[in-house]
């Protein structure tokens, strides 16, 4: 329960807790429901049953630009309590019933009739602000979470692009050392332990010299295969598609949904707003029994919608064309089906009003599946986003990493192969060797020590 008190909440007590654009798209029924009464209430012609009635809706639009201004002037930057939403709209409709009873009695001399103009003005004006607070609400909750999630998704793929232009450097960096450090190095093993093994004639250390030759060639596909992943690797399309997050009202002006919850809520609405006035309790019942034949209709007609590919619009055209022949030979069917209402609709006029709550609930609908569907989808990428830039941080920490201790190991390889050079030459066993193999290991240590110190100066430029 207070999970929907809480959506209720954020939905209907903020910016749209009131709004002049809603309340006109709500304007056009609960107009035609004050000139019925007032048809009925002193038989005048429509003309004048149309100008009185106006002087209420006038007098509601006058009260509710000055209330939301001064009670609900700050709906737009923070939510309001919800009492002070349910006084704005409860007081609009007693404006909007009082402003019919003060211009009818004022103006052509009849009589107040309160009881039966303010009551049902207030009920039709609290229900449909509400309602409209709640979806539009929610609506526009969920423009602005596509709005903030649209700029989020913007500055991660900046950030991926920055990322892949790093990634596409390390890889290239990674490349190079494999290519001139450590390949050279292990195809040079290569040959050493090769040309060890041609003056071998066999025992144990041929055995060991053959094992070390298969685990360097092992080294070298290893070092060859991460070369061509390397290569092969494209840089990540920094042109990444943006979608358009957002969600214009005029969208669903053409509706792509029939929705049964949202027709059932606007139908009842408007039977209660309409009926109970003019034939009370029976008038009621008679318009609630006459949502059955029409969801009957609608159920499998909306079905249909949803499913379609294309056609849509002549489906729509459709679906409102059977649900207005469904609601004309219904109020036709009325009296013989037992209902004997004083004050009974015109078939055609009604099957017209029918019509109108199907569109506006249909364009609320549409309205709702729309954003919801963006917004999953706004989800969707935005995941798949953070988790490409992760991808691209742990993969450029890898090569980063990977690439130092590249250089280092190759350094500290060529070290310790001058190292055990200067061992070998101050060995006993040197004595017995050749003069010119000495010159020889002394020249290679003294390339080693010069390779090493190249690649000590490279590692500390690198590092700025």
């Amino acid at each position: 329960m207070n999970s929907y008190l809480q959506r209720f909440k954020f939905a209907a007590t903020g910016r749209w807790a009131v709004s002049i654009r809603t309340y006109l798209l709500i304007f056009p029924f609960g107009y035609l429901v004050s000139v019925e009464r007032e048809l009925i209430l002193n038989e005048v012609s429509l003309s004048r049953a149309a100008g009185v009635a106006l002087a209420g809706e006038l007098a509601s639009f006058l009260y509710l630009f000055l209330a939301q201004e001064i009670l609900l002037g700050r709906r737009r930057t923070e939510l309001q309590p919800v009492w002070r939403c349910f006084f704005v709209w409860v007081t609009t409709g007693l404006v909007r019933g009082l402003g019919v009873c003060i211009y009818a009695s004022w103006a052509f001399g009849y009589g107040f009739e309160a009881i039966r103009r303010i009551p049902a003005a207030t009920s039709y004006t609290t229900m449909v602000m509400a309602l409209a607070a709640i979806y539009f609400g929610s609506i526009d909750r969920k423009r602005t979470e596509l709005h903030a999630m649209g700029s989020l998704e913007e500055l991660l793929t900046h950030d991926q692009g920055k990322l892949a232009d790093i990634d596409s450097q390390r890889s290239a960096d990674a490349n190079r050392v494999l290519e001139s450090i450590l390949l050279p190095q292990v195809k040079s093993l290569q040959l050493g332990i090769k040309s060890a093994l041609e003056k071998e004639s066999g025992g144990q250390s041929a055995d060991d010299l053959s094992k070390l030759h298969t685990q360097s060639l092992e080294i070298s596909r290893a070092l060859e295969s991460e070369r061509e992943a390397l290569l092969g690797r494209r840089k990540l399309n920094q042109q990444s598609a943006m979608s358009n997050n957002q969600v214009s009202y005029w969208s669903a002006v053409i509706p792509k949904i029939i929705s049964i919850r949202l027709t059932t809520v606007f139908y009842s609405l408007g039977v209660f707003s309409g009926q109970f006035p003019r034939n009370g309790i029976e008038g009621v019942m008679a318009g609630m029994l006459g949502l059955i034949p029409l969801l009957v209709v609608l159920l499998p007609l909306s079905q249909i919608i949803k499913r379609a590919k294309q056609g849509r619009f002549a489906l729509f055209v459709g679906t409102f064309f059977s649900a207005y022949l469904v609601s004309y030979l219904y109020n036709l069917a009325q009296p013989l089906i037992g209902f004997s209402l004083e004050l009974p609709y015109q078939p055609w006029y009604s099957a017209i009003k029918t019509i109108y709550g199907i569109y506006f609930a249909s364009v609320i609908a549409s309205l709702i599946v729309e954003i919801s569907e963006r917004h999953e989808d706004a989800s969707q990428r935005g995941f798949a986003t953070r988790e490409s830039v992760n991808q691209l941080f742990r993969r450029s920490t890898v090569l980063e990493k990977a690439i130092y201790e590249g250089q280092y190991g190759a350094l500290q390889g060529k070290i310790s192969g001058v190292t055990m050079a200067l061992h070998l030459i101050g060995s006993e066993m040197m004595g017995r060797i050749a003069a010119e193999r000495k010159l020889e290991l002394l020249g290679n240590a003294n390339d080693l020590l010069a390779q090493s110190l190249e690649e000590i100066e490279r590692l500390r430029v690198g590092s700025l």
